[in-house]
C-alpha cells in the first residue's frame, strides 16, 4: 500500500499512522528487499539546506515520515495535514509483538557500545525479540567493512542503524548494494531511549508537542542550537517556502 506523501520544503514525507507504519515496517521486513526508512524532524529538514547529499538521500529513501512534532505543526501549512507525529517510541510495543510473532530477526547499529549493548539486553528481555547482532556506531572504514560481512552472515531482516542524521542515512545508503537484508531503517537516538540511557519526558509534554524541552534540559551543551536557533529557523524556512508557493499560485 501507497501512502500519500505532502511536500515539505521540498521533502516528501508520507502522510503515515503509527498504526499504519507497523504494518509497513513488518511488511518490509518480511517481504521487502534494500528498502529503506527513515524520519524527518525539524533539525533534519534545516540539515538538508546546508547538506545536498543528505537531501538528495532523502528523496530515495522508500519511506520518509515525521518523527518531529515540528513537521507535524509545518504541515498544516500545507494543501494537506499530516494526522499525526510518528515516533518509534509511541508504537514500538506494538511494532515489537509483531515482530516477535513473526520471528522476524534485528541488528542494532549505533550508539556507543555500552548503550546499544544495554539496548540489545532490553529488547530480548522486555520484548522477546530475536537480536541476530550489534555494533556501535563508532568504528574505522575497514571494521565497517567487517560490520557488513557480520551483518549479511547473521542475515537480518531489519537493520536498525541509530547514528543520527544525516550520518546513519548517508551511511545506508552508501552500503545498501552491499547489505543483505530487507529493511535499513535509521532511528536516531533510539537506541538511548530503549536502552533506558535516557528517560522521555512527561505524558502530558509529548501529547502538546514540547518533548524537545525536555531533551533541551537534559542535553543543553549538545542541544541549545538545534532548538534555540534551529526551531525559528525552520518556521521562517516554512513561511518562506508557503508564501513562495503561494506567489507562484496566484
Amino acid at each position: 500500500m501507497m501512502y500519500k506523501a505532502i511536500d515539505l520544503l521540498g521533502i516528501k514525507v508520507s502522510a503515515i499512522t503509527k498504526d499504519e507504519i507497523v504494518d509497513k515496517i513488518l511488511d518490509f521486513a518480511l517481504t521487502g528487499k534494500f528498502k529503506t526508512m527513515t524520519y524527518v524532524n525539524a533539525h533534519c529538514v534545516n540539515i538538508s539546506f546546508r547538506d545536498p547529499e543528505y537531501r538528495r538521500i532523502l528523496k530515495e529513501m522508500d519511506l520518509v515520515y515525521a518523527g518531529g512534532m515540528g513537521v507535524v505543526w509545518a504541515s498544516k501549512l500545507s494543501d494537506r495535514t499530516l494526522a499525526e507525529r510518528v515516533n518509534i517510541l509511541d508504537f514500538f510495543d506494538k511494532l515489537a509483538e509483531r515482530l516477535k510473532a513473526n520471528k522476524i530477526k534485528i541488528y542494532l547499529l549505533g550508539a556507543k557500545a555500552d548503550v546499544v549493548q544495554k539496548a540489545k539486553d532490553m529488547l530480548k528481555k522486555t520484548f522477546s525479540l530475536e537480536i541476530a547482532g550489534y555494533h556501535s556506531g563508532f568504528f574505522d572504514e575497514e571494521e565497517g567493512l567487517d560490520i557488513v560481512r557480520e551483518i549479511n552472515m547473521l542475515k537480518p531482516n531489519i537493520l536498525m542503524v541509530g547514528m543520527g542524521a544525516p550520518k546513519q542515512e548517508k551511511w545506508i545508503y552508501n552500503h545498501l548494494n552491499k547489505l543483505d537484508v530487507n529493511l535499513c531503517w535509521a532511528v536516531g537516538a533510539a537506541f538511548d531511549w530503549l536502552s533506558g540511557y535516557r528517560k522521555r519526558a512527561p505524558r502530558w509534554m509529548i501529547e502538546c508537542g514540547f518533548e524537545w524541552l525536555h531533551r533541551l534540559y537534559q542535553q543543553p551543551k549538545r542541544l541549545w542550537k538545534r532548538y534555540l536557533a534551529g526551531n525559528p529557523l525552520f518556521v521562517y524556512r516554512v513561511l518562506k517556502y508557503k508564501l513562495k508557493k503561494h506567489e507562484k499560485a496566484s
